[in-house]
């Protein structure tokens, strides 16, 4: 056979076993009964078969067996039975492979094959396919759409009352047209208002070594220290990757060992 022909054949079988992935059975069953009668010595035709009439090893039927075992005849190498026993799976056991021994009557004839010719897909059976996947390709966008939606609206009302742009709100200003005096200020109110806050850091300074990993007052004394010094972190308490890394640039910024660790120099560092 020539290789337009048997690339043919394999296109028109995966072409039938893709059917099979999407559950087109009856698409399915035209193609591969047309390769059984043109390519009966290809073990993936019995196979196919198989799979069609136990709708893909869903559901029981005493016919499968039988077709499991021709498919298992036909294989050629140890490659194709070991495709072929992890394609069925635990549907049903297969026979120990022995090729030439099992069946010699059936062993495909090398003449046979050079005979073949290419069996193409339907258009019908293509259009099925093209039809499937862009029907699963809406339901997944329809779906995303309705997260999109749910999940979305409440999330925008909630940011619009935070900004003050609530809609029942405004509406309920808009019918007031009554000017609200602007509220007095008193002295004693301003002096506490502007009044400076105590400075010094609120965390007692720690005592020992401090590791990354480590949690607690100390981490957050570190922490506290590292933002007066410029860098950008949040006061978590937490020795996590982000507070390694400014203690080492704090660290390599004071030709420091650039370790991660708050030891002594270190700590004596962060406090000046």
């Amino acid at each position: 056979m020539d290789r337009d022909n048997r690339e043919g054949m394999e296109q028109a079988i995966r072409g039938a076993e893709g059917l099979l992935e999407l559950g087109l059975f009856t698409e399915a069953e035209a193609v591969f009964r047309q390769l059984a009668q043109e390519a009966p010595e290809h073990y993936r035709v019995w196979l196919g078969l198989a799979r069609l009439r136990s709708r893909n090893f869903t559901q029981p039927d005493p016919n499968a067996q039988g077709l499991l075992e021709r498919a298992a005849s036909f294989a050629m190498t140890v490659d194709e039975y070991n495709d072929l026993k992890a394609t069925v799976g635990s549907y049903a056991q297969l026979p120990p492979f022995a090729h030439g021994e099992q069946a010699p009557d059936r062993m495909p004839d090398v003449e046979q094959l050079e005979k073949l010719h290419p069996i193409s897909v339907p258009v019908s059976s293509q259009e099925a396919v093209l039809e499937a996947r862009e029907a699963a390709r809406l339901k997944y966008l329809k779906c995303l759409l309705l997260i999109v939606v749910v999940i979305g609206l409440p999330t925008a009302f909630i940011v619009s009352c935070s900004n003050g742009v609530n809609p029942i709100t405004n509406a309920l200003l808009s019918d007031s047209q009554q000017e609200v005096p602007p509220p007095t200020t008193h002295p004693a109110t301003t002096e506490a208002a502007t009044e400076p806050e105590p400075e010094g850091c609120p965390y007692a300074e720690p005592t020992d070594t401090v590791k990354p990993g480590a949690e607690g007052e100390d981490v957050k004394w570190i922490q506290w220290q590292l933002v007066r010094q410029g860098a950008e972190l949040e006061i978590t308490g937490a020795f996590d990757e982000d507070t390694r890394q400014a203690v080492q640039a704090f660290q390599s910024d004071r030709d420091m060992k650039a370790d991660g660790i708050v030891g002594e120099e270190t700590r004596e560092k962060l406090g000046e």
